[in-house]
C-alpha cells in the first residue's frame, strides 16, 4: 500500500510538471529596465496603512491575515495525514511533525476531525488560526 502511494505520488508530480515549457517565456530586458527607471522609490515611514491592500496595520500579527476555509479543508482532505492542512494555517511545525509520527494524526482520526470542525466552522475558523495545540478543537 505504502509503494502504491508512493507511485501514486510520483505519476501525479510528473504529470503536473511535464506540461510545463520554459521556451514559451521571453523577458524584454529593455522594457524591464524603463518600467524599474521610472519607479518611484518609497519607505515604509512614509507609508500609511491605508496605502498597504490587505494590511490593517504595519504592527500587526500574522494572524490579522485571512485564511480561506476552503483551502484548509481541501488540504485536510487530500493531505490531512501529513498536517499540511495545519501548516496552512499557521500552527508551530512540531504539531506537522506529530501528525507524520503518530501515524497521520492517531491514524488518521484526528485529521478526520479536524475535517469536521473545519465544515461545521466554515464561517469563522479564526479559533483555528495559529493554534500550536495538537488537537486544534
Amino acid at each position: 500500500m505504502k509503494r502504491l502511494l508512493q507511485l501514486l505520488i510520483i505519476a501525479l508530480l510528473t504529470i503536473s510538471f511535464s506540461s510545463v515549457n520554459a521556451g514559451n517565456y521571453k523577458i524584454d530586458d529593455n522594457a524591464l529596465d524603463q518600467m524599474f527607471a521610472g519607479a518611484n522609490t518609497i519607505s515604509f515611514a512614509e507609508m500609511g496603512a491605508a496605502d498597504l491592500p490587505g494590511v490593517a496595520d504595519l504592527t500587526s500579527s500574522a494572524t490579522s491575515y485571512n485564511k480561506d476555509p476552503l483551502i484548509a479543508i481541501l488540504l485536510d482532505f487530500f493531505m490531512g495525514p501529513l498536517g499540511i492542512h495545519r501548516f496552512y494555517l499557521g500552527t508551530e511545525p512540531l504539531t506537522g511533525i506529530a501528525y507524520i509520527l503518530t501515524c497521520g494524526g492517531i491514524f488518521g482520526l484526528v485529521p478526520l476531525v479536524d475535517l469536521i470542525v473545519l465544515a461545521v466552522n466554515y464561517d469563522d475558523i479564526s479559533p483555528y488560526v495559529d493554534n500550536p495545540r495538537f488537537f486544534m478543537w
